[in-house]
């Protein structure tokens, strides 16, 4: 098994991160070619083949099957039966999968990319880099066997290919950063082919290639070899929209907001228009708001913890850092915590633990025990207790 992906770099190879993020990323769609290996870690025919036969896992949403554009009817493919949650599900019946394979339908397996080591490694280097979620599907199609039209998606999409030969269409871009809501989900056949507009360009990609494109880019796909594998990368962002839930829980608590509407007075409603927002505007510049937003964007992404055993075993408690914005810095002569013009001075020598803690995501006890052997057990949990009690750490 080759080395996994570990890194956008590696994903963009040859081309330069920097280049990347200056003139496509969120802009415009990019087709880079690569060695038939580039991806060999995320995904081959044998680890392809091993997923599909774990058929406890394969449900009518985990696995679809599309044939000429259209999507079959869980009827057509699965069988009642118990979960290995106990919950009556439509499961994927292997043999009449097989059956539909045969025929030519196209096979898709919906949110694969926490299933192999490969997959969560570029899973976890896309969210790394861009800041964003990254969720994976798997597209299997066959010659001449179209399964999508032309639609947009509502994430930007990194398309890495693993096998055969698949020819992408790509089209205008009609809307500017859609999201998932139904403004935009709900879109029928007929909008799309009248809003799709001309071909922007066509390529063909083979096994290392990668093509991106950014939310909203019409687009299809036709097989052109026997079999054809690529997995798509959906990844979406913090936005605007992500204020509302901090907002929310402030204003629940505001009188003025909780107030009963004027009724019967244009004018005076108005008035009361006028003040709720001049108030949200204020109670969105709170601090508190801020430092919750703050946190939702710096950890928007998957949980992509792995265990390895047993060594995991007996490692102590687990830890998040909710304050990442925290900087250390010199004030008045000492080495200080800085946040927001608050300053709180480092004791001697625990300046690089605390360097260590601050640059994690998350870490282990007994990962900043082996990182700063020089702490004993009761500076390490002082330390720690003290990072929990100003809520720059968590346990978790």
């Amino acid at each position: 098994m080759a080395d996994r992906i570990s890194s956008l770099a590696e994903i963009l190879a040859p081309m330069s991160e920097e280049t990347f993020m200056r003139d496509y990323f969120g802009q415009k769609p990019l087709h880079l070619e690569g060695a038939a290996e580039k991806f060999q870690s995320v995904m081959d025919w044998p680890t392809l083949t091993d997923l599909v036969n774990q058929s406890a896992i394969w449900s009518s949403k985990s696995l679809a099957l599309v044939m000429d554009g259209r999507r079959l009817a869980p009827e057509e493919y699965c069988r009642r039966d118990l979960s290995r949650h106990g919950m009556e599900l439509m499961m994927a019946d292997m043999g009449r999968v097989k059956g539909w394979l045969g025929k030519g339908a196209s096979m898709v397996l919906n949110e694969i990319d926490q299933l192999t080591p490969g997959l969560r490694a570029a899973a976890g280097a896309l969210e790394q880099a861009l800041n964003g979620k990254a969720q994976g599907n798997l597209y299997c199609s066959w010659k001449a066997h179209p399964a999508f039209g032309s639609h947009f998606d509502t994430h930007d999409v990194f398309a890495i290919h693993v096998a055969g030969e698949k020819v992408w269409n790509v089209y205008q871009r009609h809307f500017l950063d859609p999201i998932a809501h139904p403004r935009f989900k709900n879109l029928d056949h007929a909008f799309d082919e009248a809003h799709k507009g001309t071909l922007e360009q066509q390529v063909r990609l083979t096994p290392g290639d990668l093509l991106y494109l950014p939310r909203g880019y019409y687009h299809d796909a036709l097989a052109e070899s026997d079999a054809a594998v690529h997995i798509a990368f959906g990844v979406t962002y913090p936005i605007g929209l992500d204020l509302i839930g901090p907002l929310h829980a402030r204003l629940v608590e505001d009188e003025l907001f909780r107030a009963r509407l004027p009724e019967g007075d244009r004018d005076a409603l108005g008035r009361h228009v006028d003040a709720l927002a001049e108030r949200l505007r204020e109670l969105a510049k709170e601090p508190a708001v801020g430092d919750q937003l703050f946190r939702v964007a710096q950890d928007f992404r998957y949980d992509r913890t792995e265990l390895s055993l047993p060594d995991d075993g007996g490692t102590g408690s687990s830890y998040r850092v909710d304050l990442p914005d925290i900087q250390i810095a010199t004030v008045s002569g000492k080495r200080c915590m800085v946040r927001k013009q608050q300053a709180v001075p480092i004791p001697a020598g625990l300046e690089p633990p605390i360097a260590w803690v601050l640059k994690s995501k998350t870490f282990r006890e007994n990962d900043l025990a082996k990182a700063h052997p020089e702490l004993s057990e009761q500076a390490r949990q002082g330390l720690l207790q003290n990072l929990r009690n100003m809520e720059v750490i968590s346990e978790i």
